[in-house]
C-alpha cells in the first residue's frame, strides 16, 4: 500500500506536491512558500496531481475547500 507519494511539475511558480494518503495532507512547495493542505481527499489529490496545469487545479480542487498553513516562506534581498 503507497503511503504518500512526491511529485515535482513543470510550472512557473509551483514546483512540487507530497500527499500523505494515511493523513490526507497535501504539502505544496512554490517559488516563494511552501503549504500544507488538511484533510485532502484522494480523488481531489489525484485530479489536481494528473492536471495539464496544476497552478489552475490547485485552484479547482484544493484552494477554498480545504484548510491550509503556511510553513515556509523563502527569504528575499
Amino acid at each position: 500500500m503507497i503511503k504518500s507519494t512526491h511529485s515535482q511539475y513543470d510550472s512557473s511558480t509551483l514546483t512540487s506536491a507530497a500527499y500523505n494518503y494515511e493523513h490526507k495532507t497535501l504539502t505544496v512547495h512554490f517559488n516563494h512558500a511552501s503549504y500544507v493542505y488538511h484533510g485532502v481527499e484522494a480523488a481531489d489529490f489525484e485530479a489536481f496531481n494528473s492536471a495539464q496545469s496544476q497552478g489552475k487545479a490547485l485552484n479547482e480542487y484544493i484552494k477554498g475547500k480545504y484548510e491550509f498553513e503556511k510553513i515556509n516562506e523563502a527569504v528575499t534581498q
